[in-house]
């Protein structure tokens, strides 16, 4: 029995780890890849989105996330607060330009995190949840430098009213700055059909008025992988999605949700890291993925952060919505990836 465990322990070792090297390599790749679209000049932005479980932040045993609270709390770990400044250290390497949170709880979370990564433009909101009467947030900040001051901001529920005048929390930022970007982050209903996208896309929809470039960072509760680059949710007429098909994303995003071990293999209870959902959805989505190792469940893992995993993907927008007016012709940023600059140049195929 015990060379057994012993001999699991080490194939899930070199699994995870050939995981983590094929990412690498794959995001390597990518991002080395000279892009061959419509002519013109495109500005990455890179983007980060994670949800941080208000259970976490609470320090309370509660919700889908009970177990990895109890995990936390009985390692002495404060995952939360290890979750923010671990967004620092990804923020140090990939210099964000948009970050999304969901569940957000902690009345510090959106002032630490303007702090610790320098980013000034920042809009919370929650909706109320009547089944158990809370409120349920989220938080979008950004760069105000490339993407723009905010010209308007609003919070929208998701969920809808049930016959029993009942109403989930599912909570939708969005934001237009100045340079008309519609930023949002979000965190879907569950998504089980595609009537359930349709319903989504309606609803947001009605609330955007600006014809501008859209950045959604959702924890879209997407377990199916309905969203793909072959199926992707349409907000005013564009195409948004992770640039990925549904087995390059299942194989890639696997981002929900941390859970303890099963007794038994069919034991009734979630998975480990098995669902995809944890979305950043644009019209070119690239270099996309996990950028931290993969905790496992085992009793001896401390390197815990939230149940969700962080997901950071570069996004690229006609140059024209991020250019500086001093200099409408050029811009270039230094940058910790392997680039020289910040912009991209597209010839004509």
């Amino acid at each position: 029995m015990i060379k057994k465990t012993r001999n699991n322990k080490t194939r899930n070792k070199k699994i995870r780890n050939k995981k983590i090297r094929n990412n690498k390599t794959r995001n390597k790749k990518i991002r080395n890849k000279k892009y061959k679209q419509k002519g013109g000049t495109y500005t990455v932005i890179e983007a980060l989105t994670y949800n941080l479980s208000w259970a976490s932040q609470k320090k309370e045993v509660a919700g889908s996330e009970a177990d990895f609270v109890e995990r936390c709390i009985s390692i002495k770990r404060d995952c939360y607060k290890e979750a923010l400044k671990k967004i620092t250290e990804l923020h140090n390497d990939f210099k964000f330009d948009v970050i999304g949170i969901q569940e957000v709880e902690d009345a510090d979370l959106v002032s630490t995190i303007c702090k610790d990564t320098g980013l000034s433009g920042w809009y919370r909101g929650a909706t109320w949840n009547s089944f158990v009467n809370i409120y349920s947030g989220c938080a979008i900040i950004w760069n105000t430098e490339t993407l723009g001051t905010m010209a308007t901001g609003k919070t929208i529920n998701l969920a809808h009213v049930d016959k029993n005048n009942k109403c989930d929390a599912r909570t939708c930022c969005i934001v237009t700055t100045s340079k008309d970007i519609n930023l949002i982050v979000a965190h879907f209903p569950w998504i089980e059909k595609q009537k359930d996208l349709d319903e989504i896309t309606k609803t947001i929809n009605a609330h955007i008025s600006s014809d501008g470039p859209i950045i959604i960072l959702a924890d879209t509760n997407d377990s199916k992988t309905l969203i793909s680059n072959d199926n992707p949710l349409v907000i005013k007429n564009k195409p948004l999605s992770h640039g990925l098909s549904k087995k390059e994303a299942r194989e890639v995003l696997n981002s929900c949700c941390w859970h303890k071990k099963k007794e038994k293999e069919d034991d009734p209870g979630y998975n480990h890291l098995t669902d995809t959902g944890d979305y950043i959805l644009s019209k070119n989505v690239t270099n996309i993925g996990i950028p931290i190792s993969r905790p496992t469940n085992e009793p001896n893992e401390t390197e815990l952060y939230s149940d969700h995993m962080p997901v950071a993907a570069s996004i690229l927008l006609p140059y024209k919505y991020t250019r500086k007016s001093r200099n409408p012709n050029t811009v270039t940023v230094k940058h910790s990836r392997p680039r020289s600059d910040k912009t991209y140049k597209e010839s004509q195929k």
